[in-house]
This record gives C-alpha cells, sequence and structure tokens, in this order.
C-alpha cells in the first residue's frame, strides 16, 4: 500500500551536484517528494532537502519544464523517509 501523499508549501534548502539553492517543497510522502524550483537538474542526480532540523536524501526521478520554473520529483533514501511527527511543512493537505 502506497503512503498517503500530501500537498503543501513550505520553502526549503535543496542541493544537488554541490549546488544549493531554495525552493518551493509542493507534495511530501514517506518515500518521496516533489520541489519546485527556478533551475533544472538532472535526471537521476543525488538530492538532499534540509528544513528546521529535517534532512531528506535521495535521487532525483523527475524533471518537467512548466511555466514557472521546475518540477523535480525525488525519492527518498530509505535511510532518511518523512515522518509527519518530525517535520511538517505548512499548509498541509492530504491528496
Amino acid at each position: 500500500m502506497e503512503s498517503p501523499r500530501y500537498m503543501c508549501s513550505h520553502l526549503v534548502r535543496f542541493r544537488t551536484n554541490a549546488k544549493e539553492s531554495v525552493v518551493n517543497l509542493e507534495e511530501i510522502w514517506a518515500t518521496g517528494a516533489v520541489v519546485e524550483a527556478e533551475e533544472p537538474v538532472e535526471k537521476g542526480s543525488r538530492a538532499e532537502i534540509r528544513t528546521e532540523g529535517a534532512f531528506f536524501a535521495g535521487d532525483v526521478t523527475e524533471v518537467e519544464r512548466h511555466e514557472f520554473g521546475w518540477r523535480i520529483r525525488l525519492e527518498f533514501s530509505p535511510m532518511t523517509p518523512w515522518r509527519p511527527e518530525e517535520f511538517r511543512p505548512g499548509h498541509l493537505l492530504e491528496i
């Protein structure tokens, strides 16, 4: 059974290929997330999300261009799953 997915809106630090930027966390679930960024990243890249004491690492699985930037999907490492009791993004809404 797939874990519930949540829409949210929360600024986070996003790091990949030794480059760090601030992006908007748009969706999150136990094993992954979607962020909106101004710059593209390469599919298959290792990436990290950091915010308010929370840390998630994983791989970029999708990169999609749209009119406001780039939608980037990550699959988290099994070592860094998301748990709502440890980090709760702003405007959390189950989809």
